[in-house]
């Protein structure tokens, strides 16, 4: 919705300066003070901003609503708004049919923007966090006549409430990331194979056992997680065997100050390559500081291609393509078609992938992710979703399986 946006403080001040100007044309000391004194106060307000409802203006009216859990900043909220944003052209539907509602709350947070974009006419409301499920799941129940969507970290969500109805106004999105996350692993595991053939692995960087130390720091203990982390620790040993994963848990997807520590206890520890499932890409820059310091370390990146933040560690990064998702979404409801309520995507759909090979991935490592990749495509290669890690964060070769 277009709105305006004014600091009441600085209209006052705006207007003090005219008065000014029709005054006197000297100051005496205490009113020179006086008046820098008002504008240091007018500055510290600056940012206070009042909400001025448009006079002359319509105020927008859209289709598709938007509540997002961060903004462009963010890598994985920037994958949404790039997806929706082409999935609009696909579909051509005008930019202005859709209202976003950036860095929202759970809960209450969520139901107030809920109601607004109805207020303002949405017919579907998109919400691109699991931390919204609860509060989409009752606005749904309240609201029959508008379709909501929610991206789940789990393949299959109830869409029953509490009393047994079934909302057939409510759908659940899961991207299969860990398909891709396990040719990410095939990708990592060539880099620490290279680097065991040419004895460039630093001694710190093996356990007792002679396993290579990789590490893996994770927002959450969640299902996903759990299947990322698994799939991915199989494309490793898939290459290499004799590696070890450790992770570390953060319990926060957008908090860079625990993605960093996190990352920097692994790269002390010896961790040769770190993958992430975050939000933010603290862990990227990490390890791209490690590496320009001399460190043996390298990095698989989420979300978005991170080789413009990490380009000497970076060596692929795990990707949801959501305009697939959004485009199914907008032109089966323009349309009339059925639609999924619990939908999943993966290799299959072109939902997943990884991004562009980092210049720090080894020789061959491209023709290998091709293969594997079109085995996944067409079936040949089934990766399981396991939603179980070993205790202690360390997953250890009997932990892990492969159908």
């Amino acid at each position: 919705m277009k709105k305006k946006f004014l600091s009441v403080l600085l209209i006052v001040a705006v207007l003090i300066g005219m008065a000014g100007v029709s005054g006197t044309q000297t100051e005496s000391g205490e009113q020179k003070a006086a008046k820098e004194q008002k504008q240091q106060e007018n500055e510290q307000t600056a940012e206070t901003k009042v909400e001025i409802p448009p006079e002359n203006e319509e105020e927008q009216k859209g289709w598709i609503g938007v509540i997002l859990n961060g903004d462009e900043t963010e890598a994985y909220t920037l994958a949404h708004i790039d997806g929706i944003r082409a999935a609009a052209e696909n579909v051509s539907l005008p930019e202005q049919d859709i209202i976003w509602k950036e860095r929202v709350g759970a809960n209450d947070g969520c139901k107030s923007a809920v109601k607004d974009l109805i207020r303002q006419g949405c017919e579907i409301i998109i919400a691109n966090s699991a931390i919204y499920e609860e509060a989409i799941k009752s606005e749904a129940e309240k609201n029959p006549e508008v379709d909501f969507v929610v991206i789940n970290d789990s393949k299959t969500q109830s869409t029953v409430t509490e009393d047994g109805t079934e909302l057939t106004n409510l759908y659940n999105v899961h991207m299969d990331t860990y398909e891709a996350s396990y040719v990410a692993g095939v990708t990592a595991g060539m880099k620490v194979a290279k680097l065991k053939e040419k004895k460039k692995i630093p001694a710190k960087s093996f356990d007792e056992k002679k396993n290579v130390k990789l590490g893996y720091v994770a927002a959450e203990a969640n299902d996903d997680a759990h299947a990322d982390i698994n799939a991915y620790y199989l494309g490793v040993k898939a290459v290499c065997k004799k590696v070890v994963l450790q992770v570390e848990y953060i319990d926060a997807w957008n908090n860079s100050d625990a993605e960093a520590t996190a990352a920097g206890d692994l790269i002390r520890s010896g961790c040769v390559v770190l993958a992430s499932n975050t939000d933010l890409d603290a862990v990227m820059q990490m390890v791209e500081n490690a590496k320009e310091s001399g460190k043996c370390v390298y990095a698989v990146g989420r979300n978005s291609d991170m080789r413009q933040m990490a380009g000497k560690a970076v060596l692929t990064s795990v990707v949801s393509v959501w305009s697939v998702y959004y485009t199914e979404l907008f032109d089966a409801k323009l349309n009339g078609r059925y639609m999924e309520q619990n939908w999943n995507g993966g290799y299959a759909q072109g939902a997943v992938t990884i991004s562009t090979l980092g210049k720090s991935a080894s020789s061959g490592t491209g023709d290998r992710v091709k293969k594997t990749e079109e085995k996944i495509k067409n079936g040949k290669k089934q990766i399981a979703y396991f939603s179980t890690c070993a205790l202690d964060g360390i997953l250890e070769s009997e932990k892990g399986q492969e159908q």
